[in-house]
């Protein structure tokens, strides 16, 4: 196999086996992935929660956010509070109620890790992130020029 077909393979194997992982969570708690996602991202990532931050960090459809935000505050497990200079932007917070959904799917993810870097060294998980890295940086670089 050529690298440009493993690595696209790979993505495609990461997307299903990640989807996978998170199916017994979205089934347990009644939510969609993108309601998962939603809470994942607000989770994992203090200080970036906004519709407009999850729709451009974690390159989800504004439609799909709208809709999963609005889904996850009638439930209980967000909350939203206007911006206090820009009433246009409302700040996202985690509830109580999404507590066990997160736990669970916060421990989903980490299992698709542990997965996934299973019976590689401490240097080889090193040099594979060391790597990972540098195609997020030229990504982004590719990204930039365009």
């Amino acid at each position: 196999m050529y690298y440009k077909t493993v690595i696209l393979h790979l993505i495609q194997l990461c997307k299903r086996r990640y989807a996978s992982a998170l199916q017994p969570v979205e089934q347990a708690h009644g939510l969609t992935r993108n309601e998962i996602d939603v809470l994942l991202f607000l989770s994992n990532n203090p200080g970036y929660d906004t519709a407009r931050d999850i729709v451009e960090l974690r390159a989800l459809s504004k439609s799909h956010v709208c809709k999963s935000v609005d889904s996850l505050t009638r439930r209980g497990f967000l909350a939203g509070e206007q911006d206090r200079h820009d009433r246009r932007c409302v700040h996202l917070t985690l509830q109580s109620a999404a507590g066990q959904a997160v736990q669970d799917a916060q421990q989903a993810q980490q299992d698709f890790v542990l997965q996934l870097y299973q019976g590689m060294t401490p240097e080889e998980e090193q040099a594979l992130n060391q790597a990972l890295s540098r195609l997020v940086k030229n990504l982004k670089d590719m990204e930039a020029n365009t």
